[in-house]
């Protein structure tokens, strides 16, 4: 099994990346961070996963571990596939979904392409536990007050979190996060 893919990246824009391995080309759709963090011409070792089904081979490139198995987790969720997965990773940080399905903040998944309010509470229920490494219980009532007090300001919710991500909210009052989130952003 393929599990990491070492390349040079001959194409790279919204709906694909080309990457060069010896004599190979793969194909694959790219993700938010390798969009965000990965240049053409550059050699990247990537990690992946090569899905095989009834109806076609398609081999998935991450940029890390984590949006690896971000990738995994969201395509056990009932009535969500692979594709449906990637189209989640590619406009999301993958930090940013973990928490959100670690706060059970079902307004920020539903706001995820193809992710209407019932499948982000599927999504919340069975992934519950999984991403808990990323945000303690304590803070997710003040994680998520922070969230939408901001967000109804305009302010995109995905800025929001990168944010409140590098803030030690767990010894600030909600007022003080508000505060300091809003100098950020």
């Amino acid at each position: 099994m393929i599990r990491k893919i070492k390349g040079i990246i001959n194409k790279l824009d919204s709906s694909e990346i080309i990457i060069q391995t010896g004599n190979f080309f793969f194909e694959s759709i790219p993700t938010y961070r390798i969009l965000k963090n990965c240049k053409e011409n550059e050699e990247y070792t990537f990690e992946s996963f090569l899905d095989v089904n009834e109806r076609n081979i398609s081999l998935y490139l991450f940029y890390d571990d984590l949006e690896r198995s971000i990738f995994i987790n969201l395509k056990k969720v009932s009535k969500l596939g692979a594709k449906s997965a990637l189209r989640i990773l590619q406009n999301a940080d993958a930090e940013s979904i973990a928490t959100m399905i670690s706060a059970n903040d079902i307004s920020g998944l539903s706001k995820l392409p193809g992710v209407g309010k019932k499948t982000a509470e599927r999504i919340a229920n069975e992934l519950k536990n999984k991403f808990d490494s990323f945000i303690s219980s304590s803070n997710n009532n003040k994680l998520n007050d922070a969230l939408d007090a901001l967000e109804s300001l305009g302010f995109d919710r995905n800025k929001i979190y990168k944010v409140l991500k590098n803030m030690d909210i767990e010894n600030i009052p909600l007022e003080n996060i508000i505060t300091q989130a809003l100098k950020k952003l």
